[in-house]
């Protein structure tokens, strides 16, 4: 197994190096790195590979270059060889060296020449007799893109360029070829895809000019039991029958999966990656998995998990074992890896409360859309654990991040109707601020009927709308208190204590029509506002939020 990796001048990165105690699990948001470290281990085993049909192992003063065009640098897809430098900088070399736990460790050049065209060689310190007798395969494998219908049959190279442009799905009909050779890895693959998905796997028949792959529903009675393509199934199924025939026939690779359960539901991404591991661990394999999957994340220890920054961090190496311990009573893995990308937490009553203030930051062009949607992560004011009725508090949430993370900052937005003590203004509290709201609820700040208007007419059409608008603004001028109808945007006793959700807004949507809509869609009244509707608490909350988290409004 790899045992750690660096990597200087590739991509985005300038200078990273870390260990790989055995399997790994890197997390994070996107354009972090994640799928660039795997490129790079990709990109040293081509280079490698490449390198050692020159079938030259002197050194001399430094051993020959290889060239390499770009159309079989199958390691990431690129337009022209300046891509693959830092900052498209297509000068200097790039380094990637890795340490086995065989005991070798061999840095790759990568030396630039044209646009269509580099050099690779190793390194002078690694032995000629290391690079003549290492054995050491790597396989990337990219997210399902589809699989066609006609597939004929390909040499192993034809395999590992479709792996490396990331059309996978091109080659999975040959894949299934090759572990049907061996028939324990055949079974192997036939009982994980019953115990996951529920059908049998049939033989691949390569006789004709394409490969026929099909499968057909397990354990059913013979008059239902059609066979069928496997190109007709979903994408989840062909990601996961990609994985496993890689995983089966490749034993002792270093597998490098990106996504690897991103087409998944829920449910079925953590089954799917117990059995990736087990299948791992039967090939003494190792895997190394970029993944946004909270399931896979959560499903892993703190030892295998990297946060993907820049460089990326490992979760165990940055917390106290103790405070670590102690996070994990309260947080989950994916939790704890979010703590390493963000500048807080805000926590509101609910879900529809950040989706309303999201849709005000959007039609405001305010600072708070970019906040709101990336920089900070939410969480309901109370909430229960997946693994217990009682759930914990806003504090114990946030003092756990704390152990994960000092200085964290953490924000509490609470209704105007709860809470009453707690002032307008910011109050610091050990790094967990609050803020409250004037009116009764944040739904008390979307009324207003233009505004309503506009969304009746989004969600009926405007062909039907009419009659519907006038109902809702009788409904609004014989039922609300003068005041309100006449200036919505006001200081109104009555705003301020009615429970808007569920007292006003109903029952004025239903005057249009709509008695059945659900508050979930209430952030859709809000995106349907213009700026001089949007009342200016609003703005001035907005403004709140950003200089709790340290933004410039």
């Amino acid at each position: 197994m790899i045992h750690s990796v660096r990597i200087r001048g590739f991509k985005q990165f300038g200078e990273i190096e870390f260990r790989v105690p055995g399997h790994v699990v890197l997390a994070g948001p996107n354009d972090t790195g994640k799928t660039t470290v795997l490129q790079a281990i990709a990109s040293w085993a081509l280079a490698l590979r490449r390198w050692r049909e020159l079938n030259d192992f002197n050194c001399r003063r430094g051993y020959a270059r290889a060239p390499i065009t770009r159309q079989v640098f199958s390691a990431v897809p690129l337009q022209n060889f300046h891509s693959l430098w830092k900052d498209r900088q297509y000068r200097g070399r790039i380094e990637i060296e890795l340490q086995h736990g065989a005991g070798w460790s061999v840095t790759m050049e990568f030396i630039p020449d044209s646009t269509e065209q580099i050099y690779v060689r190793p390194k002078a310190d690694a032995s000629g007799a290391t690079l003549r007798n290492l054995d050491f395969r790597t396989v990337f494998v990219p997210p399902m893109t589809g699989v066609g219908l006609d597939e004929p049959l390909y040499q192993f190279p034809k395999i590992e360029q479709l792996l490396g442009i990331r059309r996978p799905g091109e080659a999975l009909r040959n894949l299934l070829v090759e572990a049907n050779e061996t028939p324990d890895s055949w079974a192997r693959i036939q009982s994980s895809i019953k115990k996951l998905f529920g059908y049998e796997l049939l033989p691949p028949d390569a006789s004709r000019a394409n490969i026929l792959a099909e499968y057909r529903v397990a354990d059913a009675g013979s008059a239902a039991r059609p066979s069928l393509d496997i190109a007709s199934t979903g994408s989840g199924f062909q990601q996961v029958l990609m994985l496993l025939a890689l995983l089966n026939t490749r034993p002792g690779a270093v597998l490098l999966l990106d996504e690897p359960t991103a087409h998944l539901h829920a449910i079925l991404q953590d089954a799917v990656h117990h059995e990736l591991r087990m299948s791992a661990a039967r090939q003494r394999s190792q895997l190394i998995i970029a993944t946004h999957s909270e399931a896979v994340i959560n499903s892993v220890e703190p030892r295998e998990l990297y946060a993907a920054l820049d460089p990326p961090q490992r979760i165990a190496d940055e917390i106290e074992s103790g405070r670590l311990a102690q996070a994990l009573r309260v947080l989950p893995n994916s939790e704890i890896v979010k703590a390493f990308g963000i500048r807080g937490v805000l926590y509101t009553e609910d879900s529809t409360d950040i989706g309303i203030l999201r849709a005000w930051a959007t039609r405001l062009g305010h600072r708070a859309e970019r906040l709101l949607s990336t920089e900070v992560m939410w969480k309901p004011m109370n909430f229960r654990t997946d693994d217990g009725p009682a759930g914990i508090s806003t504090r114990e949430h946030f003092e756990a991040l704390e152990l994960v993370r000092e200085g964290l900052t953490g924000l509490v937005l609470v209704n105007g109707d709860a809470h009453r003590d707690i002032p307008d203004s910011l109050i610091t509290d050990s790094g967990l601020q609050r803020l409250r709201w004037k009116r009764c609820q944040i739904e008390s700040y979307l009324v207003h009927p233009d505004s309503l208007t506009r969304f009746v007419e989004f969600v009926v059409g405007s062909d039907s709308a009419a009659a519907r608008i006038d109902d809702m603004l009788a409904y609004w001028h014989y039922n609300l208190p003068p005041p309100v109808v006449q200036e919505p945007l006001g200081n109104h006793h009555y705003l301020n204590f009615v429970k808007v959700r569920t007292q006003l807004l109903p029952s004025l949507l239903a005057a249009a029509g709509l008695p059945d809509l659900p508050y979930t869609r209430y952030h859709e009244i809000a995106s349907q506002m213009r700026p001089e509707e949007i009342h200016p608490e609003v703005v001035e909350k907005l403004d709140a939020i950003c200089r709790a988290f340290g933004v410039e409004p």
